[in-house]
């Protein structure tokens, strides 16, 4: 039995402004949420998604995409654990 690694990542929505940042740098985790006009983690890696945060677990090869969007989202509203 193959056991994946996993990594929390979270949107605060009450700080996203959707700018696509991180959607044009990893559009395979990160996409719109057209309900609230934020951010949101994609499927199937959304575990919770409401109107303050988006919370997520993806695969360790998808740890520094994750990173990279997080480091760059202007309002540091991206965390990945």
């Amino acid at each position: 039995m193959l056991v994946y690694k996993m990594a929390k990542v979270r949107v605060d929505k009450e700080t996203c402004i959707a700018c696509g940042v991180c959607w044009a740098l990893a559009p395979d985790i990160f996409e719109l949420d057209p309900a609230t006009g934020k951010t949101r983690i994609r499927e199937p890696y959304g575990k919770s998604d409401n109107e303050k945060e988006s919370v997520g677990e993806i695969p360790e090869n998808m740890v520094e995409t994750a990173k990279n969007a997080a480091s760059s989202c202007p309002t540091g509203s991206i965390v990945v654990e």
